[in-house]
């Protein structure tokens, strides 16, 4: 299985917590880190999402930018800041799906690559991609290839 996981882009400040849009900057970063890695998006068939507003707008850009728009995107509550790993783990491994794209935050985002390499210490700032993969989604088991910084 080979897993990306983005952080949303810079949102805005003063909103409820999951009511929080994107910033310009923000979506502009998305589509900036979306065109870094056309190819890679090529291949993903499943696109998963927090149900957050700034992470439903980071989806939408990202598939969008890299023109695999046609897939949908399921909203997943786990993925919010304050995720379950271990449901999320579980997710995983039921998907169908061999490459996937989940859109999360902080803290979850260094939380979930840490879990499933065993690391510590792993960060994403906004709208940077982190590529793991894995013979079966587990805790420990992943390799992390990479994390690309958008800025």
């Amino acid at each position: 299985m080979r897993l990306y996981i983005l952080r949303h882009g810079d949102a805005l400040a003063g909103a409820i917590d999951s009511q929080r849009e994107l910033s310009v900057r923000g979506a502009e970063q998305v589509e900036r880190i979306a065109q870094r890695h056309l190819d890679d998006a090529a291949s993903i068939e499943q696109v998963v999402s927090s149900p957050f507003k700034r992470a439903q707008q980071s989806a939408e850009i990202f598939t969008q930018t890299t023109k695999i728009s046609t897939i949908a995107i399921d909203w997943l509550d786990d993925l919010t800041p304050q995720g379950n790993l271990r449901a999320l783990e579980g997710f995983l491994q039921q998907t169908k799906a061999n490459n996937i794209l989940l859109v999360s935050h902080l803290p979850l985002v260094g939380l979930l690559i840490d879990y499933l390499t065993g690391e510590t210490g792993s960060h994403l700032g906004t709208a940077n991609l982190a590529s793991l993969s894995m013979e079966y989604p587990a805790q420990g088991l992943a390799t992390l290839h990479w994390i690309h910084y958008v800025d």
